[in-house]
């Protein structure tokens, strides 16, 4: 007989997984205080007193049957008596109180501090929960909960304290803020907020805890902090670097794209935040359902920015609020994670690699093809999770259904914080007078504690009095909670000028976050006027700002707001701005285009990153418009972007599509055909990248344009000398060669790098050294980054080829690490180099594992080196296979597919290798 019982909640028991009926509240109360020492006799005296305040005369007698009925019920032996009283006859694993605190008993400090960073979190929110829900009357129940929340002080403070020590700061302060609240008389939380705050540069809050503990000490009996809290406060006031400065740890390597940094506190929703931290352990799809406006991205924001590396190793958020047509959802999902194609089982290969949060917001015009892609995600991997936000449900199996509510009944309080801090914000930190706060409150129970609401209504705080924000907002609201929410926007809407509502609705039709340069030039407006305005719009609450992890500023105006915004547009003046738009977008994407072959390539691919939503939509209206000459500026200029993000395939069907378009050669045309020849070889198909680049090089020279004509040639020239055809590949290097002095760097570095592969394929390995070292040169003086790595790629298979793999690997290994961060296919060739390089220094087995590692890496990034490199590669893992006993190759490479990048750098960083200095001079 298998009998659990559930103490956490109200009291459960069941028998071989069976619910049993076993009573009232007097059985339940017997069973849920046995429970509580599980195997152990409870002597009878001491049972009475924890079920019955007062005994009645006959107590044994009652006690007696209750006892029998409880057997009787399902419980059987399980319920034993004996002389020293009753007991529960089952094992403590068989109880949730007793598996809790063996669990708290277990914590292991030696263990990883990701981990242990785990265990904390599971038990505090755990010890959140409430106990023995239903018994209040029972005297036994006070003091067990009193320990219950003293195990959860204790485990918030460890988990703080922990949070600190890995440098998650914010972490620190969402958790101990929090026990701070529940224990105001407590030290030891108010050192670890007050450290926490001052290492998250907000000072002031963290002298501001300290004098607000002291003063609650006085109040309560008299007392003053200890010395060491004094201490704190004086270390932080001077800035005492051991106590004021971040500490640094693996908590910060959790990457994060889309998710953004809240310039705003977070108020209330504590309890949310503590259920949501549990089921992120537990479940693997997660929706969080509620009304507009009821904050479900904020909470969402929330619960991933307080996560560390013991939950995440990658965060993506998506915002699907303007996708309405469901083919979008997966590309875009494809796009922002940067699968090499627009696939599911393109996304699930790119994330099939370490533990990935992806976060989709605002599902709710695209729920039934959300739905299908999660589904099939969730069944082609083993640990990525998903946190949706939505009106509805995905409804899918496995789903956690979180229902987010607005804050009111017990949570109004929560209410009336959020609008006090918003207000005083708005009002200059002035809080409210005595005689205003009635109205205040009211007005928070007028809008049914909608966080938006609430957050619109403080924002005119600024001009007018409290009073008159009541009279205008809150007493029109009579329609229910989307009333309350689409009552205050468009009260907000109509307090605006004409300038200002056509700007709302300008900004409104932007696909994703956008800049002030952004609103500008697709307006055609002074930029002054425009961040004047817009700034107007920010402190009305009608536009948000985000901040990405790289600080970067960017605007959006909220799906609730857009929603109502799109009611007052109109064909025209939209169909006016979609032309605009997609021409501010071909003029970023082409002028950019340059920076990404120079010093400034990651900063653009941080700009291109940030604006994908409207490139992609300002490509599809070009199409769509036959706009010929913005669709090629717009693939054009973000080529080398597809290129560096991994995106080969999906770079190369834009192309194709742009160049589809009818119409005449356009200015940017050369460059496109050129780029489509790159893509078209990394993605294997040689005729296409040999039909492309005979089309860049026939634009190239009638345009006059000599980098394209050049680059075209060389292309052809390697292209032919790597496939054999050495004679041609030297005719077209040779015509290369002549235009390359009137060429631009990037272009004569390309130039370069061909004629040294030409060398190379006819063993002429010193001249082939010499020609890509100069190759290197250039490109490493205007930070070609495919051009560096290119370079230092053929470099270490020409010192292979001359047997000097030592320098091979030297050379490759600092190819590696400069490449890995912003050109991973490129990266992965270098490390296809130095595996070859193993054949030749005894090492067979690490070369056959890093083959493994590069192909199974590889196919996030669609990248292949026997696709790309033809006889070259097939060359190299025969060398590699020579030096192995059969089926070692097999087994060596199998153990390198399960290999990541961490595992390949250390792999190299073991091999034996020298410096190739004589190669490449920074």
């Amino acid at each position: 007989m298998d009998v659990q019982v559930d103490v956490f909640g109200t009291p459960q028991v069941r028998r071989d997984g069976r619910p049993l009926d076993i009573g009232g509240d007097v059985p339940r109360a017997l069973v849920a205080r046995l429970a509580l020492a599980p195997g152990e006799a409870v002597p009878t005296d001491e049972l009475i007193a924890a079920v019955w305040a007062t005994p009645p005369d006959s107590v044994l007698s009652t006690l007696r049957s209750h006892v029998s009925r409880l057997r009787t019920a399902g419980l059987g032996t399980a319920l034993a008596g004996t002389r020293n009283g009753y007991l529960l006859d089952v094992p403590r694993t068989a109880v949730d109180h007793a598996r809790f605190e063996d669990a708290v008993a277990a914590l292991d400090p030696s263990r990883p501090r990701d981990e242990q960073l785990s265990d904390l979190f599971e038990l505090s929110s755990l010890a959140g929960s409430s106990l023995l829900d239903g018994l209040d009357a029972f005297p036994f129940v006070t003091p067990a909960r009193a320990a219950v929340v003293e195990q959860r002080r204790r485990l918030e403070e460890d988990l703080a304290e922990l949070a600190l020590e890995l440098g998650d700061h914010s972490l620190a302060v969402a958790v101990i803020a929090e026990t701070v609240e529940r224990h105001p008389l407590h030290e030891r939380p108010v050192q670890l907020l007050a450290t926490a705050l001052a290492r998250a540069a907000r000072r002031s809050e963290a002298v501001d805890a300290i004098d607000a503990f002291a003063e609650r000490m006085r109040d309560s009996d008299g007392m003053d902090p200890s010395p060491r809290l004094d201490a704190l406060r004086a270390s932080i006031v001077r800035l005492d670097p051991a106590v004021v400065e971040p500490t640094r740890g693996p908590a910060e390597t959790v990457q994060r794209v889309g998710v953004a940094i809240a310039l705003t506190r977070f108020v209330g929703r504590s309890a949310e935040l503590r259920t949501l931290r549990a089921g992120r352990h537990r479940e693997r799809l997660i929706t969080i359902v509620g009304p507009a406006g009821v904050g479900k991205t904020r909470l969402a924001v929330e619960l991933a920015r307080e996560a560390t590396t013991a939950l995440d190793d990658e965060q993506y958020m998506i915002d699907l609020a303007d996708v309405t047509d469901p083919e979008a959802v997966v590309p875009l999902i494809a796009s922002v994670v940067r699968a090499t194609e627009l696939t599911v089982d393109a996304i699930a290969r790119r994330l099939t690699r370490g533990r990935v949060l992806l976060i989709l917001d605002n599902a709710d015009h695209v729920l039934g093809a959300v739905a299908i892609a999660v589904d099939a995600l969730l069944a082609r991997t083993a640990d990525l999770r998903f946190l949706v936000t939505s009106r509805e449900p995905l409804r899918l199996p496995g789903e956690f259904e979180f229902v987010l509510r607005p804050l009111t009944d017990a949570q109004a309080e929560d209410a009336w914080r959020l609008f006090s801090d918003r207000a005083l914000d708005a009002r200059g930190g002035e809080p409210f007078a005595a005689d205003e706060i009635d109205a205040a409150r009211a007005l928070c129970a007028d809008l049914d504690g909608i966080p938006l609401a609430l957050e619109l209504a403080a924002a005119r705080l600024d001009l007018l009095d409290i009073a008159q924000v009541r009279e205008g907002i809150g007493a029109r609201t009579t329609g229910g909670r989307h009333d309350s929410l689409r009552t205050a926007i468009a009260w907000t809407y109509e307090l605006l000028d004409d300038d200002l509502r056509a700007d709302l609705i300008a900004v409104a039709r932007f696909a994703g976050p956008f800049t002030i340069e952004a609103a500008s030039g697709v307006s055609a407006g002074p930029a002054a006027d425009t961040s004047r305005r817009i700034a107007q719009l920010v402190g009305k609450s009608l536009v948000s700002v985000d901040h990405s992890a790289s600080g970067r500023r960017r605007l959006r105006v909220l799906e609730s707001t857009k929603e109502f915004v799109a009611t007052h547009d109109t064909e025209a003046d939209l169909t006016a701005w979609r032309a605009r738009h997609r021409a501010w977008f071909a003029d970023l994407a082409w002028r950019l285009a340059p920076s990404l072959r120079a010093f400034a390539a990651a900063d653009t691919v941080a700009v291109l990153d940030g604006f994908r939503s409207d490139l992609d939509a300002a490509l599809e209206q070009a199409i769509a418009a036959g706009d010929r000459d913005a669709a090629v500026r717009l693939v054009a200029g973000q080529a080398p972007y597809w290129y560096l993000r991994g995106l080969l395939r999906a770079g190369r069907e834009r192309i194709d599509r742009a160049l589809a378009v009818p119409g005449d050669v356009v200015e940017a045309e050369p460059i496109a055909w050129l780029e489509l020849s790159n893509l078209a070889y990394q993605t294997g198909d040689a005729p296409a990248a040999f039909a492309a680049i005979a089309r860049a090089h026939e634009l190239g020279e009638r345009a006059g344009d000599v980098d394209v004509a050049a680059v075209a040639l060389a292309r052809a020239g390697y292209g032919r000398s790597l496939f054999g055809d050495v004679a041609e590949g030297g005719r077209l290097l040779e015509a290369a060669r002549r235009l390359a002095p009137e060429a631009e760097p990037w272009a004569r570095s390309e130039v370069a790098m061909a004629y040294g592969q030409l060398l190379r394929g006819e063993k002429r390995l010193d001249e082939a050294l010499e020609a890509l070292t100069e190759s290197h040169r250039i490109a490493a003086s205007i930070g070609y980054v495919w051009m560096i790595t290119s370079s230092i790629y053929v470099m270490a298979k020409t010192l292979v080829d001359a047997r000097r793999p030592r320098e091979a690997i030297g050379l490759a290994a600092s190819g590696v690490a400069g490449a890995r961060a912003l050109e991973p296919a490129g990266a992965l060739a270098v490390v296809h180099a130095i595996a070859g390089a193993c054949a030749y220094v005894e090492r067979h087995d690490v070369g056959a594992r890093l083959l493994g590692a590069v192909d199974e890496i590889g196919i996030g990034y669609d990248y292949s080196t026997a696709t790309a490199e033809g006889e070259d590669a097939a060359r190299l893992r025969r060398a590699i296979a020579a030096g192995l006993a059969p089926g070692e190759f097999e087994r060596e490479y199998r153990t390198g597919r399960r290999w990541g990048w961490d595992d390949v750098m250390t792999a190299i960083a073991h091999l034996p290798q020298t410096p190739a200095t004589a190669l490449i001079v920074d």
